[in-house]
């Protein structure tokens, strides 16, 4: 039972290895190479492109297939997986997309999803259930994820009237079209190699979005930077409420920023626990067990010829001509709300 009274205030951690995040830049930029200099010799990264023959001691894994994947996702069950890494790096998760939509794609007989007219939107589904229970593997095997992508432009265009002056300044390169009597910016938009339906699971997992690209400095001398706030051009976005919007692209420049964000939470808030989304704890509800109190509750009831209290309970919570008994483990959410009801009732009628 959730106990309210007993909460701890939650410490920021200033351990990296800590926030999940999603990295995404051109090819060549620095990457994976970044992955590897922020988490060393804890993190695993997982490639799906054999890009690595200069990554000097990094722990790699080469999947070329769903079935690896998932393979390589079992094994961080493993208590020595666990000792052994903090974070799990997928790169690139664009190829890893590809291997999902060609697995399931194999199990419904189909070249493609959505190729076959009488699947009723089947296909489809068990991709979109498929993709997010593979990658959230990580997070409930007790790993920080990271994942890392391509990027790639598209052409945008937002009506004048729409865009502030602010977001004018910020764009690098646009030009004003007119259609159909209608002023519009068009400029060029940086976004990760994915689609909403592989993006969105990601985004709802990830503390960070880092967009590593290309700059100029106060000289004209063009740098490598990352950004950590979203702008008309590209996505990106942080869970640390202060952190600079453009960083040098190092991970010693990361990892200042970073620090530097976090101390803003102030000194008493900070631990140095690395702290991870599978630490935040979870009630497991035991069918059998609640099952057993709930007859001992009922016998209690009866004892007292007050069955009729537990009955309307039962009915209210289970539906009208339900019974209690026949509840299937399918229905242990509802068994526990009832067998907290009849405590509350117990209590209050002096039942023991």
């Amino acid at each position: 039972m959730i106990d309210i009274l007993g909460i701890e205030p939650v410490k920021v951690s200033t351990d990296l290895a800590s926030y999940s995040t999603f990295i995404y830049g051109p090819a060549k930029i620095g990457k994976s190479t970044l992955v590897h200099e922020l988490y060393g010799d804890r993190v695993l990264h997982v490639m799906t492109e054999k890009r690595y023959k200069t990554l000097s001691g990094a722990h790699v894994v080469y999947v070329s297939k769903w079935s690896e994947f998932l393979d390589v996702m079992r094994q961080l069950r493993k208590p020595q997986v666990k000792e052994r890494y903090d974070v799990i790096s997928i790169d690139t998760v664009d190829n890893l997309a590809d291997y999902a939509e060609k697995y399931v794609a194999s199990k419904w007989e189909e070249e493609s999803i959505g190729e076959r007219t009488d699947t009723w939107g089947g296909d489809w589904r068990e991709l979109k259930q498929t993709w997010k229970d593979g990658i959230s593997m990580i997070e409930k095997n007790g790993f920080t994820a990271v994942f890392v992508s391509h990027s790639v432009q598209e052409t945008t265009k937002i009506p004048v009237e729409d865009v502030t002056e602010g977001d004018a300044n910020s764009l690098s390169d646009y030009s004003e079209v007119t259609e159909k009597g209608v002023n519009y910016l068009e400029f060029l938009r940086y976004k990760p190699d994915l689609s909403d339906r592989y993006m969105n699971p990601i985004n709802k997992m990830v503390d960070n979005i880092l967009f590593l690209t290309n700059a100029s400095d106060s000289s004209g001398n063009e740098k490598r930077v990352i950004r950590t706030r979203e702008s008309l051009q590209w996505i990106a976005g942080s869970t640390f409420e202060d952190i600079r919007p453009v960083i040098d692209l190092s991970a010693k420049d990361y990892e200042d920023a970073v620090s530097e964000a976090i101390q803003g939470y102030g000194k008493e808030n900070l631990t140095e626990e690395r702290q991870a989304n599978f630490d935040v704890k979870t009630e497991e509800l035991d069918f059998n067990v609640l099952m057993e109190e709930a007859k001992d509750f009922a016998t209690k009831f009866y004892n007292v010829d007050k069955l009729d209290l537990l009955n309307a309970e039962v009915e209210s919570i289970f539906g009208v001509g339900n019974k209690l008994t026949e509840a299937t483990p399918k229905q242990v959410e509802l068994l526990a709300v009832a067998v907290d009801r009849f405590k509350e009732i117990a209590n209050k009628e002096g039942i023991a």
